[in-house]
């Protein structure tokens, strides 16, 4: 199926507004071209505060959304996409708020580092330091339920959940509620070629893990390359989102029927006719608000008192 004709407007308005692939664009022009296409916040939401998370890097800068005053709120860490070399916190303001709001959750968004300046491990570092942080109940998240906490990721950030979500079960620190990824890669290969946009092509992904994994030998670990994990086993549940037309789609799918080969609960859902970036256009592309709503659904579900006291 070819894109669906809102999604080819959308990479049509991309690719006008881009000179070059992303690839042959230099890291700081391609970070001010996605900075000056964010979409501006107009959701009011009670409360929103910069915080500084200490790390033994030197502090992680987090962005913290609280839909209201209520007590007990579960807790969702959220890293966004930019293929661990562009975005930050000003990325997904508007979509985040929206998010908190629906699901009734205090929403911590990561400020990782960013590659060719900082590789691997710099971003996971940075997303573990915050999940400890965070279940340490520090006064920022005030009466906010820090055993019930989920982390959830787009792209490059929901490849960032399935390695963190991995590191934590090794380390035998606590885990997360659930994880939610929407299309992060769950191998580093391309698995559809076939299907590439100005959004996302082969080419752009190999350039991205260059820059985030210049040590070729690293890839193999199962922090980096979250299908190299020999097992599975005992990860938390989790929600998957995929898009057609994306390079890495089936490596992902493959990396979700191992989750449950391995007797975790997941929900995995293909989106027909989007394309890697798609999840966060929710005013321009129906499949995205659909997508949204059951993120919502699933978060609302898996984070309720009831469920998580019955585990």
């Amino acid at each position: 199926m070819p894109l669906s004709p809102d999604a080819q407007r959308v990479v049509d308005a991309s690719a006008a507004r881009m000179a070059k692939p992303m690839h042959q664009t230099p890291v700081g022009e391609l970070r001010a071209l996605l900075a000056a296409g964010a979409i501006p916040a107009t959701t009011p939401i009670h409360h929103r505060e910069d915080v500084v998370v200490p790390s033994p890097a030197g502090g992680v800068p987090v962005r913290i959304y609280r839909p209201s005053g209520d007590v007990g709120l579960p807790v969702v860490q959220w890293m966004h996409s930019g293929g661990f070399a562009v975005g930050g916190l000003d990325q997904n303001e508007e979509y985040l708020r929206k998010l908190s709001i629906a699901a009734g959750v205090v929403l911590v968004s990561v400020d990782y580092r960013l590659a060719p300046e900082n590789p691997y491990p710099a971003a996971l570092d940075d997303c573990r330091s915050v999940w400890e942080w965070i279940k340490s109940w520090p006064g920022d998240l005030g009466t906010a339920d820090v055993d019930r906490v989920a982390l959830a990721g787009e792209s490059a950030g929901g490849t960032l959940v399935f390695t963190l979500s991995q590191q934590l079960r090794d380390r035998g620190l606590p885990l997360p509620t659930a994880q939610v990824c929407l299309y992060g890669t769950g191998t580093m290969r391309i698995t559809n070629p076939e299907h590439e946009t100005v959004l996302l092509s082969p080419d752009d992904c190999h350039w991205f893990w260059d820059m985030y994994v210049p040590d070729r030998a690293a890839r193999d670990s199962p922090y980096v390359d979250p299908g190299a994990a020999a097992d599975l086993s005992g990860l938390p549940r989790a929600f998957v989102a995929t898009a057609e037309i994306d390079p890495t789609r089936d490596g992902t799918e493959e990396y979700a029927y191992r989750l449950r080969a391995a007797g975790v609960p997941v929900e995995l859902r293909r989106y027909e006719g989007m394309m890697h970036g798609f999840a966060t256009m929710t005013a321009a592309l129906a499949p995205a608000g659909d997508l949204f709503e059951r993120i919502v659904d699933f978060l609302t579900r898996v984070l309720s008192p009831a469920v998580w006291m019955t585990e």
